[in-house]
């Protein structure tokens, strides 16, 4: 409807006890006082309703008088409040920042201090939306600039390390991302393999196998905290691997455990359409295997070198380094066709952060301290892969009950 020549932009917020038929009716009502809706927004809690409904009113205020009556009648409070200037556009056209909380709330201290660092950054929350059901998991809050303006690079990168450098001491996960288009359209999940994927390290028991299981877990920690060349390091582990035979290897394939909501988390993130693999600095033999079992899009790992049934102790091809898994990245999402803001990275060790920081969103999951450093967003009181539904938007058991 065009809006009246002589008007004014208000907004009609009511609240009390929801019923059926509320919107339908106000609709109805502003509709035949010739008013116009620009805009509205609907809440209901416990049976509480919240609705924001901002309008073109005639000059003689048609419409908020019969707002008025159908609120009086159904002990509804009604406020009425001049609209700012330009609040409807600038509001609708502003690209913000959504910040995500997950983690113990009903103290309030983690929205408290969360929404103090928006505060003193110049935003403005506009839109909360609590998270997990029956229980309170978690909060995703959407911002804007509180003078307008689009939220530039270098704010969300600052925010983001305020945040994410905050969280520990709040016993929370925080995520970080604009609140664009991209953040509810993923298309691409590329995941690191032991310790993310699955619980453990591989190469530790390859090495438990052989008897040298302490020297090699001592380069492996090493390695994944950034203090080793990680193509050097895992060339020295697998010497130490030499004269084991493939066979014990492939025995050990069936012992791993997936990290808790993988299963759920492939098997939903492919029913909604995306594309999934896994890129790890272990054994091809392994993550093959992990590709097949699950129906994965795709899989890159190193190439161990077998002659006469055992391990040499060589690596063949080229070694899946930290620059590998990101050039992966970036293939995938060319083969795919997908942009990378729609591509999900999630690691844990050094190894991971360049695929990481080349992705729309990169996940730091139980991670060690360099890693968490440069991620989008930290899983360390979290350990379900599948969580990561809520920072796309969704809701983790609707979307999985959804797909079965």
């Amino acid at each position: 409807m065009t809006p009246p020549a002589a008007s004014q932009l208000l907004v009609l917020h009511l609240s009390g006890p929801d019923a059926p038929g509320i919107l339908a009716e106000l609709s109805l009502l502003i509709a035949r006082a010739e008013a116009s809706v620009v805009d509205l927004h609907q809440t209901s809690v416990c049976g509480s309703l919240s609705l924001a409904v901002v309008v073109h009113e005639r000059v003689d205020g048609a419409a908020v008088k019969a707002v008025r009556h159908y609120a009086e009648a159904h002990a509804l409070h009604l406020e009425v409040l001049p609209a700012r200037k330009g609040a409807a556009e600038g509001d609708a056209l502003a690209c913000g920042v959504c910040v995500t909380l997950l983690g113990e709330q009903s103290g309030g201290t983690p929205l408290a201090e969360v929404t103090h660092v928006l505060l003193n950054r110049g935003l403005n929350v506009r839109q909360t939306r609590s998270l997990g059901r029956p229980q309170l998991c978690g909060v995703e809050l959407c911002a804007i600039k509180s003078e307008g303006g689009s939220f530039a690079a270098e704010d969300l990168r600052d925010l983001r390390s305020e945040l994410l450098a905050l969280a520990p001491s709040l016993g929370i996960d925080v995520a970080v991302q604009r609140d664009d288009f991209y953040r509810k359209s993923k298309r691409l999940l590329c995941m690191d393999v032991d310790s993310t994927f699955v619980k453990g390290e591989f190469i530790d028991e390859l090495a438990e196998l052989a008897g040298v299981k302490s020297e090699v877990a001592a380069i492996t920690a090493a390695a994944m905290r950034g203090e080793l060349d990680f193509k050097g390091a895992l060339r020295e582990r697998v010497k130490l691997l030499r004269g084991l035979p493939m066979s014990r290897a492939l025995e050990l394939c069936d012992r791993f455990e997936l990290s808790p909501g993988g299963h759920d988390l492939v098997r939903t993130a492919k029913r909604l359409g995306l594309r999934v693999g896994l890129v790890s600095g272990g054994f091809d033999f392994f993550v093959n295997l992990l590709r097949e079992r699950f129906n994965l899009d795709f899989a890159f790992a190193n190439e161990l070198e077998v002659e006469h049934g055992v391990l040499t102790g060589n690596v063949l091809g080229t070694i899946v380094d930290s620059e590998r898994k990101a050039q992966v990245l970036r293939d995938m999402a060319h083969v795919y066709d997908v942009r990378l803001e729609q591509t999900i990275a999630v690691g844990d060790g050094a190894n991971d952060i360049l695929m990481l920081q080349a992705a729309g969103l990169g996940i730091a999951y139980q991670a060690k301290p360099r890693v968490q450093a440069v991620a989008h967003s930290l899983f360390n009181h979290h350990d379900r892969l599948d969580t990561l539904f809520y920072l796309m938007g969704f809701d983790p058991p609707e979307v999985t009950s959804a797909c079965r």
